[in-house]
């Protein structure tokens, strides 16, 4: 086996980790372990009925998955859209809403878990009197930077 061949697995692997790391579009951080909800940015999402915080991500040196907690106030809406090349997965803490994920209408509330496939179109609606909360997970980051798009929340103002 000539040298070229042998490196060709290890210039691969070299590749595929330099993609996975720049994934976000930025450069990869050093690992942060613990993500304090409250040192966490939070943004204003939903028309102003709602917020995201974005807990683990690309900036806390999460390069395979992100995790965001979203909180919605009853009679929030997030129109249909799609994430290409991220699967979604959400775990229901608060609340109820009725979904269509890939034309599949379904309600969820408080312990259900939900996957969206990449790829799936996808919408929400809160249905119940309570806030709706659940934690939102990306296999493969990088659609929750959308959300840093709206305007910053203050940490001190209790929203």
């Amino acid at each position: 086996m000539t040298r070229t061949r042998k490196m060709l697995p290890l210039l691969s692997a070299a590749v595929l980790g330099i993609a996975a790391l720049s994934w976000a579009g930025e450069p990869a951080a050093a690992p942060r372990y613990r993500v304090p909800t409250k040192e966490a940015p939070r943004y204003q999402i939903a028309n102003g009925k709602g917020s995201a915080t974005l807990l683990l991500n690309a900036s806390t040196g999460a390069s395979a998955a992100s995790m965001t907690l979203l909180e919605l106030n009853q009679g929030a809406a997030v129109p249909e859209h799609v994430h290409e090349s991220s699967a979604e997965i959400l775990y229901v803490e608060e609340g109820a809403a009725e979904m269509t994920v890939d034309g599949k209408k379904l309600r969820v509330e408080k312990g259900d878990a939900v996957y969206i496939p990449a790829g799936a179109k996808h919408s929400a609606q809160v249905v119940s009197q309570e806030s709706f909360r659940a934690v939102q997970v990306y296999a493969g980051p990088g659609p929750e930077q959308r959300f840093s798009q709206g305007p910053r929340l203050d940490k001190k103002d209790g929203k």
